[in-house]
Formats: C-alpha cells, structure tokens, sequence
C-alpha cells in the first residue's frame, strides 16, 4: 500500500517541476536568477577562499618545516665543526706532550753522558795522579835506597 501512496506523490512532484518550467526558463531569460543557484554560487566562492586559505597555510607551514631543518643542518654542521677543531687541537697538545717528553729524555741522556764522561775523565785523573804518586813513591825509594 505505500506503493501506492507514494506514486501518487512522485506524479505530483514531478508534475509541478514541469508545470514550473516555463516560468523557471522566462525568468533566467528575463535575467533574474534563481536564488538557490546565487547561493551554490557564493558556496562554491566561500569553498575556493578556503581552499586557498588552506592552501596558504599549508605552503607557510612547509616553510617553516624547511626553515626549521636548515637550521638543524646548520647547527649540526657547527657541532662537527667543533668537535673537528677540538680533536684537532686535542692531537695538537698530545704531539706537543710527546715532543716534550721526548726532549726531556734527550735532555737526562744528555745529562747523564756528560755525568758519564766528567766520571770517566775524574777515574783517569785520579789514575794519573795515583800513578804519577807511584812514581813518585818509586823515585823516593829509590833515592832513599841508594843514597
């Protein structure tokens, strides 16, 4: 039974659409226009300003996106910068140690030769003077012996 109520309704419906028609066709000849269609229109106009505004927003925050992660190369660029010049400079002072050290060495051979020889040149002075003392001796003896 709802079929049947609801054909009658359809008919109806689509009976007026046509009935309004002509009278639809006149005005948009006339120039005056439907005012469901002005307002699709200022809707269509309304969506595509926010569209662009969503579009605008969304190219600002890329932007941003792209700022921020320069920035980040950039700070991570000056970390290894840093990190180089302090290893750099690190390597610098453990060289400059090790030549020091070195030179110390050297400086306590050195030291230590010269020690080395002031004993040796000491030992064959005292060998010359204890000889030179045996002679001596020998000559006393020997004057003393035949004199």
């Amino acid at each position: 039974m709802t079929m049947l109520t609801s054909v009658p309704k359809t008919m109806i419906g689509a009976s007026l659409k046509l009935a309004r028609m002509p009278l639809d066709v006149a005005r948009n000849a006339l120039g005056s226009s439907d005012p469901r269609a002005e307002l699709a229109a200022e809707e269509r106009e309304r969506a595509a300003q926010l569209r662009e505004q969503a579009e605008a927003r969304e190219a600002q925050a890329e932007k941003r996106r792209r700022e921020r992660e320069a920035e980040a190369k950039r700070t991570e660029a000056k970390k290894k910068e840093k990190a180089r010049k302090s290893a750099a400079k690190a390597k610098r002072s453990a060289t400059k140690a090790e030549k020091s050290a070195q030179l110390a060495k050297l400086e306590a051979k050195e030291e230590s030769l010269e020690a080395k020889a002031k004993a040796a040149a000491s030992e064959r002075q005292a060998k010359r003077v204890e000889q030179a003392a045996e002679a001596t001796k020998e000559k006393r003896k020997d004057r003393n012996g035949t004199g």
